[in-house]
């Protein structure tokens, strides 16, 4: 059993044992229906002609009978009595069987218009009646209608006599005929019993020409298309094993692939790091370079001042008499003042630099942008008293209130920072416009001056720490950085813009709406 599950169901789809295994099943099916077929045509031939022949042997008995005994006994006797003349039984019975001799009848009967046999070729059956309904054959050739039915053997016939052999049992008309043989009206009806035991015989030869023609044409077929299917099974045998290679050098390939990206991942990573490490120290030494060159000029600066009163002081100390001048006692005031001048300067850089590693914690609130740009343009201009002449300012508020949420120290440092650089870069003269922009879910807030402008190249690096166009005395370059750090914190963004030295310069800050914004720190 398990090897037969195997053939049925291998481990690999094979098109010639399943083709040649439904084959065979197609072949014995058809070849045994079809045979099947050809025998009931072969039955049903033999039978019809079985059935011409009878047509024609009772069509002959009957003009027989009336030629050679009915018309000579009604010309003798005058009538037919064969109940009770055995004489004329006999010569009724000698005329069926000389022309029954040497034919396929092994029984005749003849009825009369009520059903019953007035002769048989079996004595024993005179005189039997069969009733009306009973023989629907019968009943048809008391109609006028002849009828037949096959008798298998092993069966019982219409009298329930037992059938032997098979035979063709057919029911005709028996008509009254003049001496030249034409028919009258019916008188009765003719029963002939035909043996048919050689149907069987035609039927199997039949059934065995059929399936052997079938099976011959249909293995033929099957050889034929076995060829076929087997140039077919190696074509995709061939076939499925170059896929079979592509793929398992696909996965090879797909594999050693894998372990390259992951090993060149493990590199990036590495480069990564270290690419990382190096911004980070290239921050560091930019904050160094920054900071040493910020604090380098006022420390010198007072260190000249302090060489300065020293010698001074020594010169004073050795002089004779110990007598100062007025004039020389003033220096002293001035170097002094140079000094804390420039330790306040120190001061502010080191406050600067903290705030710009250490913000200290806001305080988000609802507030008003275009309020915070009035109050600080209010409290910067009376820094410029000198340049409002040559410096025109003007503002473009939006009618719309301005809302976002934020700190209002804070956004006001970024205003301060960006206000007076614009200040810085109109001082020859120009015009510095501020306008406020809201729109479906942003803030837009535009500062535009028409100064010195800003370089392309400087465009990249304006918010880096330190980076700075202006003099040493002007400022640090932390400021911008400074309110980068502050926009970003309030979920905004700010960009700058110039067309290079001379055309001025536009710096944009973008934040969220106070309801957008709440929606959305809400939905996060």
């Amino acid at each position: 059993m398990p090897k037969f599950k195997k053939i049925l169901h291998p481990e690999k789809f094979n098109l010639i044992l399943y083709y040649t295994l439904t084959s065979f099943v197609i072949i014995v099916i058809l070849s045994f229906v079809i045979g099947k077929v050809f025998a009931r045509l072969e039955s049903q031939e033999l039978v019809k002609r079985s059935e011409k022949y009878a047509h024609n042997f009772i069509t002959h008995i009957n003009y027989e009978l009336y030629k050679d005994f009915l018309i000579p006994t009604l010309k003798k006797s005058g009538k037919i009595d064969l109940e009770n003349n055995r004489r004329q039984l006999r010569k009724l019975d000698n005329t069926v069987k000389e022309n029954l001799y040497g034919l396929n009848i092994k029984k005749l009967y003849l009825y009369d218009l009520e059903g019953n046999i007035i002769y048989s070729t079996l004595s024993e059956h005179i005189g039997f009646a069969i009733n009306r309904g009973e023989n629907k054959k019968l009943d048809s050739a008391i109609n006028g209608i002849p009828a037949s039915a096959l008798r298998l053997s092993g069966t019982v016939d219409s009298k329930g006599a037992y059938v032997p052999e098979t035979l063709l049992e057919s029911y005709y008309p028996f008509y009254e005929m003049d001496a030249e043989g034409t028919k009258k009206a019916q008188v009765g009806v003719l029963e002939i019993y035909q043996d048919m035991s050689a149907l069987k015989k035609q039927i199997a030869k039949a059934h065995q020409k059929a399936t052997l023609m079938t099976g011959s044409a249909m293995g033929g077929l099957f050889i034929a298309l076995y060829l076929i299917v087997l140039k077919a099974s190696r074509i995709i045998a061939a076939r499925t094993r170059q896929l079979t290679e592509a793929r398992n050098t696909l996965e090879q390939n797909v594999e050693e692939r894998t372990l390259e990206i992951r090993e060149a991942y493990k590199k990036l990573q590495h480069t990564q790091r270290r690419l990382v490490q190096s911004e980070k120290l290239a921050s560091i030494g930019t904050l160094a370079t920054g900071l040493a060159h910020e604090i380098n000029n006022p420390l010198a600066s007072v260190a000249g001042c302090a060489e300065g009163l020293n010698e001074r002081l020594i010169s004073i100390l050795n002089r004779p008499g110990k007598y100062t001048e007025k004039e020389e006692l003033e220096i002293f005031s001035e170097y002094l003042k140079i000094i804390s001048n420039e330790t306040y300067r120190c001061k502010s850089i080191i406050s600067n630099l903290l705030n710009f590693s250490r913000q200290s914690e806001p305080h988000f609130e609802r507030i008003d942008i275009n309020s915070i740009i009035k109050n600080t343009i209010d409290s910067l201009q009376y820094h410029q008293p000198e340049n409002k002449a040559k410096q025109k300012i003007q503002v473009n508020l939006s009618e719309m209130p301005c809302e976002i949420i934020g700190d209002h120290q804070q956004i006001k440092q970024v205003f301060i920072n960006l206000i007076t650089n614009s200040f810085h870069a109109t001082e020859a003269g120009g015009e510095i416009i501020i306008a406020t922009l809201q729109k479906e879910t942003t803030v837009q807030i535009l500062f535009r001056d028409t100064g010195v402008g800003i370089k392309p190249e400087y465009l990249n690096r304006i918010f880096d720490p330190f980076f700075t166009t202006k003099p040493t005395e002007k400022g640090t370059g932390i400021g911008l950085s400074i309110c980068y750090g502050i926009v970003d914190m309030h979920n905004g963004r700010i960009d700058v813009f110039s067309e290079g030295e001379g055309r001025g310069a536009v710096f944009e800050i973008t934040f969220p709406l106070a309801g957008k914004q709440d929606n959305a720190e809400r939905t996060g």
